[in-house]
């Protein structure tokens, strides 16, 4: 377990996966911390915790957010606080020195938030006077204090080997200012009783208002289906819980442009590199690359597919294994942007070229994100901010009771060349 705590003060009680531990003794931001669990990862607000119960993760000011969302996610928090406060129109309020104070921020940041509040008629600042309540109702709504939850299957939470959590986090503020953002990561044991007792919990006091779920077992989408919590894959669901909602990259098709890319190149004999664990969106993939080869008339034999685990060393063994061989693969498929990192470095070390020697292409969520790496790829023509809108748009509609366009959204894809060209 790694956690990193930013400070609370002395006497603060941190809570991580329903336990409560010491507080910790540093004080170098007096509220908030930022804690990455191995069940969780929460940007929590000390003044917010007797909003919503000892065991609800409210949000905070993240790190990596940009100044501008920093600066919108302070004004909801302000305004929350103003109807925790039960604060009525003309009410003296905390200046920007004291708000920066409270809420952990620099006195700029808190006065732009305030400023946007000011606009908004939520506060009247009167200069050489202070800050005082404008139009702000007494009571919170429902949403004010309900709580979307992500839950992220078992895997690793970085940007080259799937989308991140904390992309989807700092999208959702964005999105859906009027909600708490939870997310976690599961750990490979006891998932599903994890699951249950968060849902059970949730649903008891009314905090849950609905949930994401990114690669998550097949036991964790039927828990949520069973439990009938407003929810999106963002991803593909599974042939028995397709009455969930879902989001999702069109899995066939880049399957079938990466191989078509291959084999347009002059390649008859590919390799096709896969995460250990398959979701239904694997199928439909490796169903895409079956398409392209059976299309160029290849036979069995011309793919060589491996799952691996998500190990770095556990890759290159393999990469180097298959290389050795003497009817080698000459085209990669990579599942992933790590795995394609991985061939790179196992090419340069054999003394080998790429495209020269082994071709290889990859898929990635993101097109800007994956540019850096310099390979042909296959990217959603949403960028991965404007995926995250409309999965916060279907999350929302489903929570309002309010019909889907389509139950089963398909993101479109588009090959990208190394020069960027599609």
């Amino acid at each position: 377990m790694k956690v990193i705590l930013a400070g609370l003060g002395r006497g603060s009680n941190v809570i991580i996966g329903g336990k409560l531990l010491a507080p910790p003794s540093c004080v170098l931001n007096r509220n908030f911390f930022y804690c990455i669990h191995l069940h969780s990862t929460a940007i929590i607000c000390k003044n917010y915790l007797s909003l919503c119960g000892p065991s609800c993760y409210t949000r905070g000011m993240s790190e990596t957010a940009t100044p501008r969302s920093r600066v919108q996610r302070l004004a909801s928090l302000i305004e929350q606080d103003l109807r925790r406060r039960g604060l009525a129109s003309g009410d003296p309020y905390l200046t920007a020195s004291e708000a920066g104070d409270d809420f952990g921020v620099d006195p700029f940041t808190a006065t732009r938030a305030m400023s946007l509040l000011a606009k908004r008629g939520i506060l009247i600042r009167k200069r050489g006077v202070g800050t005082f309540v404008g139009q702000c109702e007494p009571h919170p709504s429902a949403s004010a204090l309900r709580c979307i939850h992500i839950l992220k299957g078992p895997a690793r939470d970085d940007a080259r080997w799937s989308f991140p959590v904390g992309e989807l986090v700092e999208g959702l503020h964005e999105s859906l200012p009027g909600y708490q953002v939870q997310s976690d990561v599961l750990s490979p044991q006891s998932f599903a009783d994890f699951v249950r007792q968060v849902i059970e919990r949730r649903t008891a006091d009314g905090s849950l208002a609905g949930m994401i779920l990114m690669g998550c077992p097949r036991e964790v989408q039927e828990l949520v289906l069973a439990h009938r919590v407003p929810a999106v894959i963002f991803g593909s669901a599974y042939p028995n819980t397709r009455a969930l909602p879902s989001v999702d990259v069109d899995q066939y098709e880049s399957g079938r442009l990466q191989a078509g890319y291959l084999l347009a190149r002059g390649h008859r004999r590919l390799m096709l590199l896969m995460r250990e664990t398959w979701r239904p969106g694997d199928n439909r993939l490796v169903d895409g690359v079956n398409r392209a080869m059976a299309d160029a008339g290849l036979s069995f034999g011309a793919l060589v597919t491996r799952s691996i685990p998500e190990e770095v060393a556990l890759v290159r063994n393999e990469i180097e294994r298959l290389l050795s061989l003497e009817d080698r693969p000459t085209g990669l498929i990579c599942r992933c942007l790590r795995f394609a990192e991985t061939a790179l470095e196992v090419v340069q070390s054999r003394s080998l070229r790429v495209p020269e020697d082994l071709d290889v292409v990859f898929n990635h969520y993101d097109r800007a994100a994956s540019a850096p790496l310099a390979l042909p790829r296959v990217c959603p023509r949403l960028s991965s901010r404007q995926q995250v809108a409309l999965v916060a748009q279907t999350l929302d509609r489903v929570i309002g009771g309010m019909p889907l366009a389509t139950e089963h959204a398909t993101l479109s894809v588009e090959l990208v060349e190394p020069n960027g060209k599609c």
